[in-house]
């Protein structure tokens, strides 16, 4: 697994008494200052999916052994917060096929791995103005794929946005577990903090209720009684510093939902950093278009329409 969801490595710690009366920060409060002064903050993710394509196969020692395929992904982007929240973002991601032609041959009877072949490779999306932009993998020009919110890029994938105050109060209100960090230096921005961890798990239902980004990148509201487990981790101002979620079938069997389909699993870690750096995103030039049919990490929450 990527670093990004690996716990935090502990280097140059200070002594604990260096810090021992930093007040504890409020993150609703954190993240309602960054959404005052208009913040925006650089992003980096790492994700997966798991299919439910598998094969037996024959090893050079004679052995039987199953092998599956699944979709891996990595990107770097950035956001823009103004008052109602997210209010621009930019993405570009890269996605990959583990054992690709089990994902092939099953394309020629199944249009929807048909259309997950085509997200192969580097997609860019921007959401600003309140329409979303796509550049697809292989394309030379961007298309305008329709009206969407200015966090439409960046929450497609990330399903829990902890950048609504209303969202990340609901998280808090589930009792998660906490532990706290000691204070570190970031190896990317080189600053000293105390990162703060918060596991917890959160109904699809319910999520569904408190957020709009969820609304939108869900687009369905036949969720079932499925859950997430999340971990939410900020630092000693209050500020983001990474949310991860993700869900596992094969954990709940008796819980039918989320990837009860041909997707019956999903993680994505999203990490923030540069809050205090000036950010800008502009819309590329683009003609009205379509979008791709398929996104791997969405579509495991409406993978029983599929098949209608």
């Amino acid at each position: 697994m990527h670093p990004i969801i690996m716990a935090l490595a502990l280097v140059t710690a200070t002594p604990a008494t260096a810090h021992a009366r930093t007040a504890e920060p409020d993150p609703v409060a954190g993240v309602r200052s960054l959404l005052a002064r208009g913040a925006g903050a650089t992003t980096e993710f790492y994700g997966s999916a798991s299919t439910d394509l598998t094969r037996r196969v024959q090893l050079s020692n004679g052995r039987n052994t199953i092998i599956g395929s699944g979709t891996k992904l990595s990107g770097t982007g950035k956001i823009k917060l103004g008052r109602a929240g997210v209010i621009a973002s930019e993405h570009t991601r890269k996605l990959s096929i583990d054992n690709k032609h089990l994902v092939v041959d099953e394309a020629v009877k199944d249009p929807y791995f048909a259309d997950l072949l085509r997200t192969v490779g580097t997609l860019r999306t921007v959401s600003v103005g309140g329409w979303q932009y796509q550049l697809a993998p292989g394309a030379k020009t961007w298309v305008r794929t329709g009206r969407a919110s200015g966090g439409a890029a960046a929450y497609g994938d990330q399903f829990i946005n902890i950048l609504e105050p209303a969202t990340l109060r609901k998280l808090l209100s589930t009792k998660p577990r906490k532990t706290v960090n000691p204070w570190v230096k970031d190896n990317t921005t080189g600053r000293r903090q105390q990162i703060y961890t918060l596991t917890g798990t959160i109904t699809l239902k319910e999520l569904y209720r408190v957020s709009p980004s969820f609304r939108e990148a869900a687009g369905t509201s036949a969720l079932g009684t499925s859950e997430v487990t999340w971990t939410y981790m900020y630092d000693d101002r209050g500020w983001p510093y990474r949310i991860f979620w993700g869900f596992d079938t094969n954990q709940r069997p008796g819980v039918r939902g989320l990837g009860d389909d041909r997707m019956p699993e999903a993680r994505l870690a999203t990490q923030y950093r540069n809050w205090d750096r000036p950010m800008t995103i502009k819309a590329p030039a683009a003609t009205p278009g379509r979008g791709l049919a398929v996104d791997e990490l969405a579509d495991v929450l409406s993978a029983p329409e599929r098949r209608e």
